[in-house]
């Protein structure tokens, strides 16, 4: 099992000895290159000498000043220690024992369950983890198919940066018969396209290509292809594979708001015991201790969570929600401060605010802040990118208009980003003493299809329900309630299993 979760830097360095060995390993038909590299790393971890903390933290904790910045080293413990546990095998002791050093270190919370066992496995990176399943379910055939297709295929242009894929002889007789050799193929492929920033946790259409072109060969040899049919489902959403899947911050006002408590209740329960996130909540915020908490979760012990889901439960207007001694902006204050935390850069942040948008009066603004001062040229766009090249989910008009200006690198820090509101605009949302109409509908179709079908479905199921209720109240007569949502998620986010943390 590889690092792909970061491949420059140090990192970048262990990532490319180990691509070394790799490609010797299938020179060579011999996987001792790798056995022997991922010895000395395994030699080198355990030889570290780390401080003694015997004090488990808490979530709670967690939201410290304390520097916990990880190191490659500390990073790869935790990593390995729970590689051997996937595997059933006990760690090197050195390697436990500076995993519970930096645990309690670095204020890395564990939840423990009934047997007292730790219940977090989150250390190996998701798409570690969706790239060993999808390898398993492979044979050595389909992975020496995937290195032809490489080399035959017209879609990849000569030019491609990746002559080691090209070139490289794979012997398919050899991934056959020494054991191992198929994995070391599958993951050469693999670091060498995230190497050449080809390939990462969210853009994955290079992947998908030869998984396509896999597909339509087995079929043309009517051959079972239901694991390559999984695999390409498996790629077309978001990697959701950790244990908690993701962290869940519950902000509530519960002064002078009826049912509130209720609310609550259940959305705790449900993120806590179905979905298995951690939770935290925080009763009654000021806008200081929102800042606060997007400060700390910058924290690099936070980097290994899938996903991220805030709610906000409170009142509020079209602009603006109400906090403990004042207000905030819905934008500028709650929602864009948590899409700039770099940790949740290419993960699924879910926004839901249970909050009236009632109109205000307009004040005046000038939008010149908002303006460029010219407009952007295509033309004059950096040419050293990742063309679209294979299989890209575009048509050819506009592969020729954009595709020399496609970068998958890096992305706008407001993509990724659902937001769920209680209401329309100009509206109020409506709550009593048994909770709000809009978290009790959200936490009912979450719980009975949150894991089986996308976010974006499930939030259609609310709109639908919610609007069959007949709302009455003195101020506003018979009215119905009409929720929303807006989304910038570039693929499919499901809800993991809760038993499995693996869809």
């Amino acid at each position: 099992m590889v690092t792909t979760g970061d491949v420059y830097g140090e990192a970048g360095d262990s990532v490319g000895r180990l691509l070394e060995k790799f490609e010797r390993a299938l020179r060579e038909r011999s996987i001792a290159p790798v056995r022997r590299e991922l010895q000395l790393r395994l030699l080198k971890l355990s030889s570290l000498e780390l401080r003694s903390n015997d004090n488990l933290s808490t979530l709670e904790s967690n939201f410290s000043d304390e520097n916990d910045q990880l190191s490659f080293e500390e990073e790869d413990v935790l990593e390995f220690a729970e590689i051997f546990e996937m595997f059933q095998c006990q760690a090197p002791e050195a390697i436990r024992n500076n995993f519970t050093k930096i645990v309690a270190s670095k204020k890395i919370p564990f939840r423990r369950g009934l047997d007292n066992k730790k219940k977090k496995t989150f250390f190996v990176y998701a798409e570690n983890k969706v790239m060993m399943k999808i390898c398993n379910s492979l044979t050595p055939h389909e992975v020496s198919e995937m290195y032809e297709v490489l080399k035959v295929s017209k879609a990849v242009d000569r030019e491609d940066p990746i002559q080691a894929l090209l070139t490289l002889p794979i012997d398919p007789v050899a991934l056959e018969t020494v054991v191992g050799l198929k994995d070391v193929a599958f993951y050469f492929l693999i670091l060498v396209l995230m190497r050449k920033r080809m390939l990462n946790r969210l853009y994955t259409h290079k992947l998908e290509f030869l998984f396509d072109q896999l597909l339509h060969m087995k079929r043309e040899r009517q051959e079972s292809c239901e694991h390559i049919q999984k695999a390409l489902k498996i790629l077309e959403r978001y990697p959701i594979a950790s244990r908690p899947p993701g962290l869940c911050l519950i902000f509530i006002m519960l002064h002078n708001r009826e049912g509130a408590q209720k609310d609550l209740q259940r959305v705790r329960e449900l993120f806590e015991r179905h979905f298995a996130y951690d939770v935290f909540v925080k009763a009654d915020p000021t806008g200081e201790d929102i800042k606060s908490i997007v400060s700390k979760l910058k924290a690099a012990r936070n980097k290994f969570y899938d996903s991220l889901v805030v709610w906000f439960m409170g009142h509020g207007d079209k602009t603006n929600l109400h906090v403990k001694n004042g207000t905030i902006h819905r934008r500028v204050d709650l929602i864009e401060p948590f899409t700039q935390i770099e940790w949740f850069y290419k993960k699924p942040k879910l926004f839901f605010i249970q909050a009236c948008a009632v109109k205000k009066e307009r004040k005046r603004f000038s939008s010149s802040k908002y303006r460029s001062s010219s407009t952007p040229d295509m033309r004059g766009l950096a040419a050293e990118t990742d063309s679209i090249g294979w299989k890209a989910a575009a048509g050819s008009v506009w592969t020729e208009k954009y595709g020399e200006h496609t970068d998958v690198s890096t992305i706008n820090t407001f993509a990724d980003t659902l937001i769920s509101y209680a209401t329309m605009w100009y509206q109020p949302a409506a709550r009593h003493e048994e909770g709000s109409l809009f978290v009790d509908t959200l936490v009912d179709q979450l719980r009975e299809h949150g894991s089986k079908e996308s976010i974006e479905n499930v939030l259609r199921r609310v709109h639908y329900n919610v609007n069959t209720v007949s709302l009455f109240d003195s101020e506003h007569g018979q009215w119905k309630q009409a929720p929303y949502f807006e989304s910038s998620l570039q693929k499919e986010f499901i809800f993991p299993k809760s038993d499995t943390g693996l869809n």
